[in-house]
């Protein structure tokens, strides 16, 4: 554009002392011409290039989600095409659910017998404890039988055999209540193993399940937003890698803008700070803008960790930073991801005639816009 305004203003200058003219071209307007040649230019790269910097390097971001299975195998089904527009929630491609239905059904009949096991834990307490009730029954029986036995020895009306096979009648019977005793013991022990509010091994069983349950859900991958599938190369049939990404998904619900700017350029900008964007695909026409941040890190200067000292080449320092545009939608002119164009950024202290010069100077490249350029 700078080019463009000094050719005009040579031609302009051309046709009034040369061609027409109209005035003498003496040495009083050679230093009014040139004079203001150079002002025009000190303001453009002094005054406009630190209160309202212009970047030519602007273009349309937004969220891109690699979309990838859970899991690999084969692609049964594909639901959409190319730059479809898709809701949030939409199915995007399934994979072959025969595995995890496979392992539902497995886990439900796992689970039933659990719930059966968990039944037969229960009569088997109910058991134990009535084993153990007899088994008390039968030690008191034998313990009032032997004291009766004890009593009439010493009366010499048994004799000691008898005593002694009582007495050994006792201990049997000791035995086989601490016996009953440990079984109900190892019986609660099995029946009270929880997790929460369920018996082990139903627990177990269910964890299983549900994970089966969340993959074979999961064969389905859907839209996680509004948005499209961009370069689609994904078709039924085909196999994949466990989380290989195999869809690009281009967001929707949210655009920003990025531009880059000469560092020099940008030191007076701060957020809330007012712009205005030219589309190179809307000639003619400007769009309001507002700065939301400067990035204050650049890419070149990035020191990579390594046991080996970096060589001077790789070793650069960086001109430019990124400044993140917030633009509101207008439905007649909808954004379009990677799309450019130009902007022009006003600082909070910019003067106000050159805040005019930066919209003139955009609004012409706008309308230059309207001519294809096939070799740019």
């Amino acid at each position: 554009m700078e080019l463009l305004i000094t050719i005009a203003y040579v031609f302009l200058i051309r046709l009034i002392f040369f061609d027409y003219k109209l005035i003498r071209y003496n040495l009083f307007w050679k230093f009014v011409t040139f004079g203001l040649w150079i002002a025009a230019a000190m303001t453009e790269v002094i005054f406009l290039g630190q209160y309202a910097p212009y970047s030519k390097a602007m273009f349309v971001q937004s969220y891109v989600v690699q979309m990838a299975p859970e899991y690999g195998g084969l692609v049964k089904e594909v639901y959409v095409d190319n730059n479809e527009q898709v809701k949030k929630g939409q199915p995007l491609f399934q994979m072959d659910p025969a595995e995890w239905q496979a392992r539902v059904d497995l886990s439900t009949a796992q689970l039933a017998a659990a719930d059966t096991d968990v039944a037969e834990l229960n009569q088997q307490v109910v058991e134990s404890n009535a084993a153990v009730q007899r088994a008390q029954a039968n030690l008191q029986v034998a313990q009032v039988k032997y004291q009766q036995i004890a009593d009439a020895a010493r009366q010499n009306a048994v004799s000691e055999l008898r005593l002694e096979e009582n007495q050994k009648d006792v201990q049997v019977k000791q035995a086989e209540l601490e016996a009953a005793m440990a079984a109900q013991k190892a019986a609660e022990i099995a029946l009270d193993s929880e997790v929460g509010d369920q018996h082990s091994a139903v627990a177990e069983v269910l964890a299983e399940l549900a994970i089966a349950r969340y993959n074979l859900e999961h064969t389905t991958i859907v839209a996680p937003s509004d948005g499209f599938v961009a370069n689609l190369q994904l078709y039924p049939g085909a196999f994949v890698r466990l989380k290989q990404p195999v869809m690009a998904f281009v967001n929707t619900e949210e655009f920003w803008l990025v531009a880059t700017v000469l560092q020099r350029g940008i030191q007076r900008l701060r957020p809330g700070d007012k712009a205005q964007v030219a589309f190179e695909m809307y000639p003619g026409k400007l769009f309001d803008a507002e700065i939301q941040h400067v990035v204050w890190a650049a890419g070149n200067t990035q020191g990579i960790p390594s046991g080996v000292l970096p060589h001077i080449e790789q070793v650069r320092s960086a001109e430019q930073f990124m400044v993140r545009l917030k633009i509101d939608e207008n439905p007649d002119y909808p954004l379009h991801f990677g799309a450019s164009g130009l902007v022009a950024m006003y600082s909070h202290d910019a003067a106000g005639f050159l805040v005019l010069l930066r919209q003139i100077e955009l609004q012409s490249e706008s309308f230059l816009n309207y001519l294809y350029n096939p070799f740019k």
